[in-house]
């Protein structure tokens, strides 16, 4: 079927229709929330985060100053892209309004899905980590705490007794056919995501994710049922594609992609050589039926935060549809937008490298 979403949490995600998700894996609108939201960023105005699991419950603790944790991880397989800042801009949202971050090194999972070595995989999550500081995350261990999969004993332990409450078909069910160690980092990951709750007692948690991991979601809210505790909540945005046009933005294409450690001449390279537009066949028909910014992939960097403004976007987006913007020109909008972030991104970077270690051991 042309229109069939595939939903992979440890392999290739396929989303097309993301309001026909929404029904299919009953999870709610964002839509409807956004407006109780406190100064939402645009990634939330604009519906790229577009579906939560009970993250009312998160709005109603940010309302009235109650505690809540926002977990989140990564699996250090490579450095960090554009479609990576994604999550780390909802990171610090939700931490500057009250919660506090606990961060994974999913170092046993990329172990088990890309045979990264342990050390391997601490050399490029302090990399991920030095990024996630420089877009704002405040590391104070008494806002955020990071650790190691392979080190938390807490986790370990976890995920020996969460695979009492799962059997082998209940794995195929939800992650589909794989070996067993990728079933052992699932549980794992429920490890993580509970950890707040094993340590602390019940406690409100929101993990924000890409679509592609809702199967854990899913996962961990039956189990910390079963074990009585609160069932996180979820936040899913959707994926920015590769500046090519072709799937999600990934790092298996470098070419597609805009790493956060890049030049910012390699960067409007790719933007002015390898980016899909939405520009027509000649000069001429741009002029006259305009540009279709709905299928653009500068437009789509624009969309996810490359301009923060809602009424500079819109009018980008009057001045392409009408043929007033070529794609040359936007592209040049594009990349000189991108140069800024970037230099000053990497001028933040290099601070927070003098002090990356102190919070991550």
């Amino acid at each position: 079927m042309v229109n069939e979403n595939k939903v992979d949490a440890f392999g290739t995600s396929d989303i097309k229709d993301y309001n026909k998700i929404i029904k299919e894996f009953g999870v709610s609108s964002m839509e409807s929330l956004v407006k109780y939201m406190p100064n939402p960023i645009s990634l939330y105005r604009r519906g790229i985060v577009f579906a939560h699991r009970d993250f009312d419950m998160i709005i109603d603790a940010m309302e009235k100053q109650l505690p809540f944790v926002i977990m989140t991880g990564i699996k250090p397989s490579n450095f960090f892209h554009y479609g990576s800042k994604m999550i780390v801009d909802q990171l610090v949202y939700l931490q500057k309004h009250g919660g506090n971050v606990v961060f994974a090194v999913a170092d046993i999972e990329s172990l088990a899905d890309n045979e990264m070595p342990l050390e391997k995989a601490k050399e490029i999550a302090r990399d991920n980590i030095i990024d996630c500081i420089a877009l704002g995350l405040d590391p104070d261990p008494k806002k955020a705490i990071f650790y190691k999969q392979s080190k938390d004993l807490t986790v370990l332990k976890a995920a020996q007794v969460f695979s009492s409450n799962v059997t082998n078909n209940m794995m195929k069910a939800i992650y589909g056919e794989h070996e067993l160690k990728i079933y052992n980092a699932a549980l794992t990951q429920m490890g993580d995501i509970l950890k707040p709750q094993l340590e602390n007692g019940k406690t409100r948690t929101v993990v924000p994710v890409g679509f592609d991991q809702d199967p854990h979601i899913r996962l961990v809210r039956d189990i910390a049922r079963k074990h009585n505790f609160i069932p996180p909540s979820g936040t899913y945005n959707k994926f920015i594609g590769s500046l090519t046009g072709s799937a999600k933005m990934s790092k298996r294409e470098p070419e597609g992609i805009i790493f956060l450690n890049e030049s910012a001449e390699l960067a409007c390279k790719k933007i002015k050589k390898k980016a899909f537009t939405g520009g027509r066949d000649t000069l001429a028909e741009q002029k006259q039926l305009g540009g279709q910014p709905e299928i653009c992939k500068i437009y789509e960097l624009y969309e996810y935060g490359l301009i923060e403004d809602d009424k500079e976007l819109e009018d980008i987006q009057k001045r392409c549809k009408s043929g007033d913007l070529m794609c040359g020109d936007c592209k040049e909008i594009a990349c000189n937008k991108m140069t800024a972030f970037l230099n000053e991104h990497q001028k933040k970077r290099k601070e927070a490298r003098k002090i990356v270690d102190k919070f991550l051991k």
